[in-house]
């Protein structure tokens, strides 16, 4: 099954976690959204996982990027 998430997932209306996960990303490490999220969309890819947020914590991780304060958010979108 191949997902693949593209920047219409984000930036539409409210901002929802991910939205912030990719912005701090972005300012971090000086990269656009597109960037960000196509990093994203190869981590998940590798991963195989499918919650595109948890990945996106992970490459925050990866990056330096502080997101703790994101995790619940996430834990709860993700576990409902």
């Amino acid at each position: 099954m191949d997902i693949s998430f593209d920047l219409e997932y984000i930036g539409g209306g409210e901002e929802n976690v991910l939205d912030r996960i990719i912005s701090r990303i972005a300012e971090k490490t000086g990269k656009n959204a597109r960037e960000v999220l196509s990093e994203i969309n190869k981590k998940h890819e590798e991963l195989n996982l499918l919650a595109v947020e948890v990945v996106a914590l992970i490459v925050a991780r990866e990056k330096g990027v502080n997101v703790s304060d994101l995790i619940d958010e996430v834990e709860k979108k993700v576990l409902g």
